[in-house]
């Protein structure tokens, strides 16, 4: 689950049910069946982002998903999304196919589409919930728990789109994950409570670039297919708030999409639609030369509460995750924890 940044008034207004605090896992409808994996193949030719012509992946194979109400588990009526995903000796590409109306408003972001991807850092973060730590439910995030490093997700190309054109090529910045010119920013979560732009760690900064167009006739209400294809390097400087990719390893990913025509005042924070038929991963397999991935995470670690110490607290040596790829490192996570405890934002729900 992902939530976008919004006026405190706002968020307050979409959190009004108590319920909010513990998000119980929602059912999706029967009619919901989500894919287990998507494979993401190396290539020696990167697609250009431009986002209006997509023939460069032309080849490459296309995996349909559902998408449901994050929480809601509603079937999204426009039909399933369309993924894509290459890579190359130094950076990951996706392209995501979104069906839907047309709308754009260079005024107000609720009157554009939005979108944002989502993958697992943490052993136990779960894809409902933004990660799910159990200790993340306070809605003023004065700090980042401690003990929540194992529930701990990327979030990015979080983009909304009113300052940016169609067919443009958005590029990374360096010093914030807060993107200043075209919005699609790059997040760290523990929860839906608690999410931060990547301003922390050892070279905080945001690695996203990405292109945005749409397939139909762009005049409002007019149907056909968003179009977004956004890269990022394999490997970044911020290992504390990036997942790290490899070729060989799966990693667990998720997508969520805002429609401007949900409501007459547009998207709704907690109005977003999932993929994973609203509560499960996908896993993104970077197959290697001989076509093989492997899981960073055991599945049947996902979720797994943790106790808390006889003082009220998490308990701070959680020890980092193992397996093909070590996403967080403990002492680089109290770090941030640490710095984020000062700036630690009260969000606007967006997934």
């Amino acid at each position: 689950m992902i939530l976008p940044k919004t006026n405190s008034a706002a968020f307050a207004l979409a959190l009004s049910i108590s319920a909010f605090k513990t998000l119980p896992a929602v059912m999706a409808e029967d009619s919901c069946t989500s894919i287990v994996s998507i494979t993401c193949v190396q290539t020696s030719s990167p697609p250009t982002l431009d986002a209006n012509d997509i023939s460069d992946w032309e080849g490459v194979e296309v995996f349909e998903a559902p998408l449901t109400g994050a929480l809601t588990s509603k079937m999204y009526a426009a039909g399933n999304m369309k993924i894509q995903c290459v890579y190359d000796a130094t950076d990951i590409y996706f392209l995501y196919q979104i069906p839907g109306k047309y709308m754009f408003d260079t005024i107000d972001n609720h009157f554009c589409a939005s979108v944002a991807s989502m993958f697992q850092m943490g052993p136990k973060a779960t894809m409902f919930n933004m990660g799910g730590c159990p200790l993340s439910e306070a809605v003023n995030c004065d700090a980042v728990p401690e003990g929540c490093a194992p529930y701990a997700v990327d979030i990015g190309a979080h983009w909304e789109l009113k300052t940016t054109e169609r067919g443009v090529m958005y590029g990374p910045n360096e010093g914030s994950g807060d993107d200043p010119i075209a919005n699609k920013d790059d997040e760290f979560a523990v929860g839906p409570w608690c999410r931060v732009d990547d301003n922390f760690g050892t070279s905080p900064g945001n690695e996203w670039s990405g292109a945005w167009d749409f397939s139909g006739n762009a005049t409002d209400g007019a149907e056909g297919y968003y179009i977004f294809e956004t890269s990022r390097p394999l490997t970044t400087p911020s290992p504390e708030t990036d997942v790290q990719l490899s070729p060989g390893t799966e990693v667990n990913f998720a997508v969520s999409f805002w429609d401007p025509f949900e409501t007459v005042a547009g998207w709704t924070d907690a109005g977003h639609v999932v993929t994973g038929c609203s509560e499960d991963w996908i896993g993104l397999r970077l197959v290697d030369e001989n076509g093989d991935a492997t899981p960073v995470f055991n599945d049947d670690d996902v979720g797994e509460e943790v106790e808390a110490s006889g003082s009220g607290g998490m308990e701070t040596d959680t020890p980092a995750p193992s397996g093909a790829i070590s996403i967080v490192a403990g002492a680089a996570f109290s770090t941030f924890v640490a710095a984020a405890v000062a700036t630690c934002v009260v969000f606007e729900i967006i997934i």
